[in-house]
């Protein structure tokens, strides 16, 4: 059953976003915000201003969980909805971008416990294998 296991991209895929997230959790648990919350906020300080729909194509996750972090972020004061007729926009209050250098900082540490873990040159080959993977997969299942 072992080697099934090991010779599974199944397996071994799911087994490596386990290992990697728990070591984002604890990071992400110093600053009191999950690790996708960071993203979020990430995202929006690079764009400034998106809608709903941009956030949850560009983190790749379902309308539905897009809609509960808004909601959280929302009521910690982290970003402002602004409704233009049946659009809605979303960006970072300035309690949000007052948080931005801590969560930069949390993720580039992050980076660097990870890069430590499996060696710099084999984290930016993996990086890169791993994007497009799940790019090309993402494409097949539309």
């Amino acid at each position: 059953m072992k080697e099934y296991l090991f010779d599974s991209l199944y397996f071994n895929v799911s087994r490596l976003n386990r290992n990697v997230s728990r070591i984002a959790d604890e990071e992400f648990k110093k600053i009191k915000m999950p690790p996708s919350y960071g993203l979020l906020i990430m995202l929006l300080n690079e764009w400034k201003e998106l809608t709903p729909s941009r956030i949850s194509e560009s983190l790749d996750i379902k309308p539905s969980t897009t809609t509960r972090f808004l909601d959280k972020l929302q009521k910690q004061g982290l970003i402002t909805r602004k409704s233009e007729g049946k659009f809605s926009y979303i960006s970072l209050s300035s309690l949000g971008l007052n948080k931005v250098p801590e969560i930069m900082g949390t993720f580039e540490t992050l980076e660097l416990k990870l890069n430590k873990l499996v060696t710099q040159k084999n984290s930016n080959k993996q990086k890169i294998l791993a994007s497009d993977m799940a790019d090309r997969i993402k494409e097949k299942i539309k």
